[in-house]
């Protein structure tokens, strides 16, 4: 009887003393640390939060601009097409011809054929001059190809090139590529984008200092603890493993408190964008952060958090090691 009170203790004793009970309240040890740590210094914890959510805002802020902007662009101003003006002098057949030789090019999508009739209606709607060109003899307008090139044949060097190799074609007079106002836009998206990765790198260096800084400081301020735990012989690891838990709670904090921050902007704007949506016309949906995009962005932060405290941790216990 005796012994089967005993085996039962003995069974709990070896499963207390098993690899995944010390694992787990080593675990357990770090995160009440690094609490303990957070709560105690309640004040400078949160200021240092805020400074790292602010560094993350920024970023996220112009990756937004830069995403709406190029979104809007693409809606404003599509890629531009090209406009061929046909020989007035061509028969029927030869322009349908022409038409067919157009349509073989392989950076071709789409040919639409505008005959002469059709553009002097289209010229009388929009150009308001209806009265004056019914005093005309002849219609002087040609007939109109407008060619929509494909998607890999959306850049202007490809579109340039077209306009020479069509310009050599028999009963073509003339081509126009309107696509300054899209070189421009293009450029002007990709000066965007280059200064977000700019403010991007600035600002990753940025959080990994102040988070490096502050694990540093709450080193010095456990100095004594953590020379006692290496005198009673504390393994690496162990003394380790609170700051970078540290580290990881800092930055998972501060990127939920930056993805609010944006999205408190992209809801103070989005009165702005009305008027300018209204100026222009057209309607202009802001959109904010996706899931996905928001999980990189915690993602990013807690691997910072947790390499800089590695850093800063490891550093310090080089310079500290008692032999």
């Amino acid at each position: 009887m005796s012994y089967a009170n005993i085996k039962p203790t003995k069974l709990k004793k070896k499963d207390s003393n098993s690899f995944f009970s010390r694992w787990k309240r080593q675990i357990g040890y770090a995160w009440r640390n690094t609490f303990n740590d957070f709560s105690q210094h309640i004040f400078a914890s949160l200021l240092t939060v805020f400074v790292i959510a602010i560094s993350i805002t920024l970023p996220t802020i112009s990756y937004l601009l830069w995403k709406n902007a190029n979104q809007t662009a693409q809606q404003w101003y599509p890629t531009p097409n090209l406009t061929v003006y046909i020989n007035k002098e061509l028969t029927p057949e030869q322009t349908t011809e022409l038409i067919a030789k157009l349509k073989s090019y392989s950076e071709v999508e789409q040919v639409n054929y505008l005959s002469r009739e059709k553009t002097i209606e289209e010229f009388k709607t929009w150009s308001g001059f209806s009265s004056a060109l019914d005093l005309l003899d002849e219609n002087p307008l040609p007939a109109v190809a407008i060619i929509v090139p494909k998607e890999e044949a959306k850049k202007t060097a490809i579109l340039h090139r077209l306009q020479a190799e069509l310009l050599n074609l028999d009963g073509i007079d003339d081509i126009k590529l309107d696509d300054s106002w899209f070189t421009r836009l293009t450029a002007l998206t990709n000066m965007v984008k280059s200064v977000v990765w700019i403010i991007s790198i600035f600002m990753i260096i940025a959080v990994s200092l102040v988070i490096g800084n502050s694990i540093r400081l709450t080193i010095f301020a456990r100095k004594q603890t953590i020379v006692v735990m290496q005198l009673i012989g504390a393994t690496e690891g162990f003394i380790l493993r609170p700051f970078l838990y540290s580290g990881i709670f800092i930055g998972f904090v501060s990127a939920v408190v930056s993805l609010v921050l944006s999205e408190i902007f992209i809801f103070q704007i989005e009165s702005i964008i009305l008027n300018v949506s209204d100026a222009f016309g057209t309607i202009i949906n802001i959109e904010g952060l996706l899931w996905d995009e928001s999980l990189l962005i915690i993602l990013i932060t807690i691997i910072i958090g947790w390499l800089s405290s590695f850093v800063a941790t490891k550093k310090y216990l080089k310079m500290t090691q008692i032999t």
